[in-house]
């Protein structure tokens, strides 16, 4: 190995600081995650349908993978795996016309004796030709780490630094379903067991693998295709990828699992350790992440950054067979001062994201370490008042009372600490304020809208109270997390009565954007609101909905001067008509539609019909 080369891995493995753990599920973090491409972040556009230049990785590595050939930029599409979107490759056959993404030569994608990748992914054509979702290599076993494909007889087939141990699998495949992937190899092990794959939980292959070693290959990462040079195309969905540069143990395997089970809604054969994203528990689906422990080894901790607020640190009682697994319904956080039954004090508030956790207990009672972080779950970053107001909240169902569990141990900078808390009970856990005005969440927001007028973007909120808020920032961005100042609106000051406001963008984006009001207190203290989101290619519609996102009552203006007949289908991620009525009518050219609050979070289809109009658009229900 090239010195320098070698100098820039000793470099990263040694002189970084440890980082908490950040890697999907709470596994791991950027010395072994070395890879996370998922379609939900990082993609150069979130438009249905759109081309993508850019696939940006997120294990905070900058491994990203782009397209400058406009003819085999794969495209994104919204609404494909449970809500969440996945990059399509079009299956276009042809040398420069073949959709796939290429990644640079990073020393941290070889150089290892172990590796795991996790896939999902929904194949659209499966034809005995070589379907490739992730690549390392220059040519057939030349400067190869690693390649993972669809093959002869639909089966999934992987190379390791070779093709000479190339293995495939006893299950076959079929398009158009979706599939969670696992495979493994572990140098250390003997050649016949290096090498495992994984479907759906389950352990599908054990195979053998003569290299103990995959070296230092000077070759592309490829997304869609064998190499750089082969036509090929790979023809479906591509939703997450990950790569750690190690095996990981049993218990963090299981973790990641989970993690992409609940997303993604693929159910598990074995190890679900999460019933947070059943349907009768509320799909819990978002950023689930966990601690458990195997004889193999353990992940005793995860970070707030991963989960949308919350982390959890093992303290004791954590043996073989053990988990605890917890995730959240919503997009966006905010503070609420209803539905606060149960609590003590005065002045109630609590989070508005809650989590479902999950405990899987074999013996001894495990104690934790909690966190709230306010940046971490959306909420911005202001000044915390007394410790002792601050409560964990719990309760055995969606609805009820809340427990309070215990009061906070202390705080650090925006962050709440609950030490020593023993979980015993499944359920739903959040953050409240026995006082609000002592110790705030931030301003009380009673709601947020955006909607499309012509050619602006009207804006819309109202608080019900306020503390020491100098003003108001609206804010807009192209991809949910790069934003720009719109307006600067002056706040009440202090109020304890609702305040309305209201707001323009003169020159909005074209196609879909993001809005949030960023509040600023009287020593300089930031707070957020949710994200809303708005599509100005449809400013030409007959019809326009909002708030959407939307808690279930939403509008939907015409451009009718007289009462017509609307009718509306509610369709869930599956196609399936969750609601089918006639629309209410209000006033000239506007209707409202009641949602039942039963149904889950998450991206539904609108399918409106007017006389001699139907028209779809996408509806995000928290």
């Amino acid at each position: 190995m090239p010195f320098k080369r070698f100098f820039q891995i000793l470099f990263f493995l040694f002189c970084l600081p440890v980082f908490a753990q950040t890697g999907p599920g709470g596994v791991g973090n950027s010395t072994t995650n070395v890879l996370w491409l998922k379609a939900d972040v990082g993609t150069s556009s979130s438009t249905n349908n759109t081309p993508i230049s850019f696939w940006n990785d997120a294990s905070g590595n900058s491994i990203d993978v782009t397209q400058t050939v406009s003819a085999q930029q794969p495209s994104f599409a919204t609404n494909v795996i449970n809500g969440f979107p996945a990059i399509q490759f079009d299956n276009v056959n042809g040398a420069n016309v073949n959709d796939k993404l290429l990644g640079p030569d990073s020393p941290l994608l070889d150089n290892t004796s172990g590796y795991s990748f996790f896939m999902v992914t929904r194949p659209q054509t499966l034809d005995n030709n070589a379907r490739v979702i992730i690549s390392k290599r220059t040519s057939v076993s030349v400067d190869q780490s690693f390649m993972h494909f669809f093959f002869t007889g639909s089966t999934f087939y992987t190379d390791i630094q070779t093709t000479n141990n190339r293995y495939n699998t006893s299950q076959t495949f079929s398009s158009n379903n979706n599939y969670l992937i696992d495979q493994f190899f572990d140098g250390t092990l003997t050649a016949a067991s290096r090498c495992r794959t994984y479907i759906s939980g389950s352990l599908n292959v054990t195979a053998t693998e003569t290299s103990t070693l995959v070296t230092d290959n000077a070759s592309p990462l490829i997304i869609g295709s064998t190499d750089a040079s082969d036509p090929r195309p790979f023809g479906g969905y591509i939703a997450e990828t990950i790569i750690y540069r190690v095996a990981l143990n049993d218990a963090s395997r299981i973790i990641v699992d989970n993690y992409l089970s609940a997303k993604y809604n693929i159910a598990l054969s074995t190890n679900d350790k999460y019933a947070g994203d059943n349907t009768g528990n509320g799909d819990y689906d978002r950023e689930v992440a966990g601690i458990g422990q195997e004889s193999s080894g353990s992940t005793t901790s995860f970070s707030a950054s991963i989960s949308g607020g919350l982390s959890m640190t093992a303290n004791s009682g954590l043996d073989n067979g053990d988990y605890i697994l917890a995730g959240h319904a919503l997009i966006t956080n905010t503070t609420i001062t209803t539905d606060v039954g149960g609590m003590t004090g005065a002045n109630n508030a609590r989070w508005q994201r809650v989590w479902y956790v999950d405990i899987t207990n074999t013996s001894t009672n495990i104690s934790t370490n909690l966190e709230f972080d306010m940046s971490d779950g959306g909420m911005g970053t202001f000044t915390l008042g007394v410790v002792s107001n601050y409560v964990l909240l719990y309760r055995a169902g969606q609805t009820g009372n809340w427990t309070e569990v215990s009061s906070a141990s202390s705080i650090s900078g925006d962050r709440i600490l609950f030490n020593g808390i023993t979980l015993t009970n499944d359920g739903y856990y959040t953050l409240g304020s026995q006082n609000f005005n002592a110790s705030p969440l931030p301003i009380e927001l009673i709601d947020f809208s955006a909607k499309v007028d012509i050619n602006h973007v009207e804006l819309f909120w109202s608080t019900a109270s306020e503390r020491n808020n100098v003003y108001f920032e609206v804010e807009r961005s192209q991809n949910g997390t790069q934003f720009e100042l719109v307006k600067k609106l002056a706040g009440a000051i202090n109020s304890n009565s609702t305040k309305k406001y209201q707001t323009r963008d003169e020159n909005p984006y074209s196609g879909l954007s993001y809005y949030r009001l960023k509040q600023i207190d009287l020593n300089g203290t930031l707070s957020y609101s949710k994200l809303v989101s708005v599509d100005c290619e449809n400013k030409l519609n007959k019809f326009n909905v909002y708030p959407n996102p939307t808690d279930g009552t939403v509008y939907i203006e015409t451009s009718f001067t007289t009462k017509e007949n609307v009718r509306i289908n509610l369709l869930d991620a599956n196609g399936k008509i969750c609601l089918s009525e006639n629309l209410r009518f209000v006033k000239d050219g506007l209707y409202i539609l009641n949602i039942e609050t039963s149904l889950p979070s998450g991206i539904y289809t609108l399918k409106i019909t007017g006389v001699g109009y139907t028209e779809t658009q996408k509806l995000i229900l928290h």
